[in-house]
């Protein structure tokens, strides 16, 4: 689904739409306030910083999304102070919500709530349940997010419906 989201959106959103699930960053409060000078080694790695964070700065590495940023930010010609996502977040989310609905059509998600209702925050979600099986170790998975607790991993995975996949040959 985030694919389908992606390959029909405009490019902006594009970007945005593979930065939130890639690093399940919080958004707004931790999106709004990613600069391009955060990037690190060729943008494989964003650094959230401690002031913007609501529990700690961190630095994640990026897997999914490294070109497209380093292509967004090129074809924007985007300096070094400039921050990477300058749409209001009431306006994303309008766009997010009319998106859902096109591209998935207006029944409930896994989640329990309507394609037409999602919003950047839901990323976070989907992002934690892409994550989850593919961390070592729940430490790493829990500095990946910003979370202090472990009661966070659930939380934020249940609510997209993840259940126990685990087979005998595992």
């Amino acid at each position: 689904q985030i694919r389908k989201l992606a390959a029909v959106a405009l490019y902006k959103y594009q970007a945005l739409i593979w930065f939130l699930f890639d690093t399940g960053i919080r958004a707004p409060t931790e999106l709004m306030n990613i600069k391009v000078s955060d990037f690190y080694n060729d943008f494989k790695e964003v650094q959230i910083q401690e002031e913007t964070s609501k529990t700690f700065g961190r630095r994640i590495k990026l897997m999914i999304c490294s070109e497209i940023i380093k292509e967004y930010v090129q074809s924007n010609n985007l300096g070094k102070d400039a921050y990477l996502f300058t749409t209001a977040p009431h306006a994303v989310n309008k766009y997010l919500k009319r998106l859902g609905k096109r591209v998935c059509g207006d029944e409930k998600s896994p989640a329990g709530a309507k394609y037409s209702e999602l919003t950047m925050y839901d990323f976070r979600h989907c992002s934690c349940c892409y994550w989850l099986p593919r961390y070592k170790s729940e430490s790493a998975l829990k500095y990946r997010f910003g979370w202090k607790k472990s009661d966070k991993i659930h939380y934020y995975s249940e609510l997209l419906g993840m259940r126990d996949t685990i087979q005998e040959e595992d």
